[in-house]
């Protein structure tokens, strides 16, 4: 991807950066960027199970996908419960800036709509993700793990996937402010059919290379360079024959010489 993704347990929520709420239409928003070079923030996710058919939801007008976050990546959950707060403490500390007066704290804190909600003890916590729409149509490219394109309509309940996720900016309402946060793009780890066994990489075992009439593989340029390298080898080889030779031919030389002397 041409965007800057960045794994969720490398994100710091020190480094966002947030623009003031401007109108827009009904309501005001403000932009986010990530660091000094003011990238967007997109986020990838490890890897969560689905909660839901995605089937059920195609025709919702605002729909959203609930992941459920295993208990072993519990830190991607308290990510998001930091950027709550960080939203919440920016908007406090700009607020006279933003709009005009000082908000208090708890007033602030009873208009943000969090993206985290609590959970019981011992239990998974669950995540919505808005999943983004365009002329009444969810717009989401989703794969599979071997990057092959799928639809969205084939994501069921229980099914394992990763998400990159982009964090817009903060959208303001009347009565209330969230985080406009939506899913990108989806990768869909799905179940292999068990009724073959196919063998996803190249596992065949080729002839041998001498047989190369055989092959159609290979190309005429292709086909005379090899038998050029094996007429090397072939000459590489005499060459080294007919120096064995000479030095053993030089060895008897000397040999007959030394028994001459000797006598």
């Amino acid at each position: 991807m041409t965007t800057s993704v960045k794994n969720y347990d490398t994100i710091n929520v020190e480094k966002f950066n947030f623009t003031k709420p401007e109108k827009y239409n009904n309501s005001y928003f403000g932009a986010m960027s990530y660091g000094d070079n003011k990238e967007p923030i997109y986020i990838q996710t490890p890897k969560l199970r689905c909660k839901i058919n995605v089937k059920d939801i195609l025709e919702n007008k605002q729909p959203y996908l609930e992941v459920i976050v295993p208990k072993h990546k519990l830190d991607f959950y308290d990510l998001f419960i930091n950027i709550d707060d960080k939203h919440i403490k920016k908007t406090f500390i700009s607020s006279e800036e933003w709009f005009g007066k000082e908000l208090p704290l708890e007033a602030i804190d009873e208009m943000y709509k969090p993206i985290t909600k609590g959970f019981k003890k011992n239990t998974e916590p669950s995540i919505k993700f808005k999943l983004p729409i365009i002329k009444n149509k969810i717009h989401c490219t989703v794969y599979n793990q071997q990057k092959n394109s799928i639809d969205i309509s084939e994501i069921k309940e229980n099914d394992e996937l990763i998400l990159i996720l982009h964090l817009k900016g903060l959208k303001v309402l009347k009565q209330y402010y969230l985080c406009d946060c939506y899913i990108s793009q989806i990768k869909l780890f799905q179940e292999k059919d068990l009724k073959y066994n196919i063998i996803d990489e190249y596992s065949i075992i080729d002839d041998d290379i001498d047989d190369i009439d055989d092959l159609d593989i290979f190309d005429e340029e292709l086909i005379n360079e090899i038998n050029k390298e094996k007429e090397e080898k072939k000459q590489k080889i005499e060459d080294l024959k007919k120096q064995l030779e000479e030095e053993e031919k030089n060895i008897n030389e000397k040999k007959k010489l030394l028994e001459n002397l000797q006598k």
